[in-house]
């Protein structure tokens, strides 16, 4: 049994269409995952929330930084090892989150800049699940219905 995938940064052409949307997606997720674990304060402040007197040492910011530093690594590992089916659940749970933050704005219990964020993990899904029906469709032998020419 393999314990991590052979390569840290593989060459973006060797992966799989929604590999490679995985795999950026680490990019993005891993500097946010230690803002959040090393220096919460910082990241409300960009968020432009100031943190009330219950939030302490902001001990659930710092913890949500290490369940994003978590997924980020399944992530990368499994974008690495094409594992298609995380794919399909990382699809699911991105949007899942997305359809929570717009709820919460709607409710006013939270600030319409974190849907932002949200929206933009949610257009990497959309990327993640293009590339899966883009991977599906190569497997089978057809061209990709997507982005095609006209002669």
């Amino acid at each position: 049994m393999m314990l991590f995938a052979p390569k840290v940064f593989p060459k973006l052409s060797t992966l799989s269409h929604a590999g490679r949307s995985m795999y950026v997606w680490v990019y993005y997720t891993i500097p946010l995952a230690f803002t959040l674990l090393l220096v919460p304060g910082l990241f409300l402040k960009v968020m432009g929330i100031s943190p009330g007197a219950a939030d302490g040492d902001l001990f659930f910011m710092r913890l949500a930084g290490a369940l994003l530093v978590s997924m980020s690594f399944m992530s990368h590992q499994a974008a690495i090892l094409d594992m298609r089916q995380f794919f399909v659940w990382a699809v699911m749970g991105r949007t899942f989150i997305v359809g929570v933050l717009i709820v919460c704005t709607a409710l006013g219990l939270c600030n319409p800049i974190v849907t932002f964020f949200g929206c933009i993990d949610f257009s990497g899904a959309m990327w993640t699940l293009m590339g899966i029906r883009r991977d599906e469709a190569e497997a089978r032998g057809q061209q990709p219905a997507i982005a095609q020419p006209t002669p």
